[in-house]
């Protein structure tokens, strides 16, 4: 006697590997979304951790200003004059785009908008400035 699989019983597993897959894929967005969004925190904090960082080398060669976060030459790369590995435009899960001070980064439809103030009065912030709440959950 052949042990085999009959039609019925393939049919049965199908339908309920469907039925798994229709609660789980529904589930899985919100957390792409969150992972996205925990990457941006992460890029901006490096971001301000480098901008510190040029600061504070600024201040000890003697010159009190805020770094440029662009070199002078334009790429396809934003904060290459602080950041060992910059950030590609417009490339990955967040689109980037800016122009030395003004920056927003893009996931999906929700933009985010940044202001870099480069007055070493107020400590060289770089400050969200639109949909904040979202990336400060």
């Amino acid at each position: 006697m052949k042990k085999s699989f009959t039609l019925m019983e393939l049919i049965f597993v199908i339908v309920i590997i469907g039925i798994l897959a229709g609660l789980a894929i529904p589930r899985l967005f919100p957390v792409i979304t969150t992972s996205k969004i925990k990457k941006l925190q992460s890029q901006v904090s490096a971001i301000r951790v480098a901008i510190g960082n040029k600061y504070s080398k600024n201040i000890i060669s003697g010159v009190n200003h805020c770094p440029s976060l662009e070199k002078s030459t334009t790429d396809n790369t934003l904060f290459e004059n602080i950041l060992t590995y910059p950030i590609q435009k417009n490339s990955g899960d967040i689109k980037w785009d800016g122009n030395g001070t003004d920056y927003n980064a893009t996931i999906g439809s929700m933009v985010v908008k940044f202001h870099y103030d480069n007055n070493p009065d107020d400590n060289c912030k770089f400050e969200c400035t639109q949909n904040c709440d979202k990336i400060n959950e």
